[in-house]
């Protein structure tokens, strides 16, 4: 939730930047939306991740085959 908050303010910190003509605003919005973003993706990586860590183990503890992906 709060990388939503950090792109969202990056936006229109850029956005802000971009009207008024002043291009370190706009960069400097543009660096916090995209950086957002990749701990925003490098987080749901990690989840995902852990999930497939998960799922391995409690085939392993089950003794079910594994599907084809």
């Amino acid at each position: 939730m709060k990388h939503k908050i950090q792109q969202t303010v990056g936006g229109a910190r850029q956005k802000l930047g971009s009207v008024t003509g002043n291009r370190r605003l706009q960069m400097s919005g543009m660096l916090q939306r995209r950086g957002a973003q990749a701990r925003e993706a490098a987080h749901d990586l990690r989840t995902r991740a852990r999930g497939v860590v998960r799922d391995a183990q409690v085939r392993r503890r089950s003794h079910r085959p594994v599907d084809p992906l």
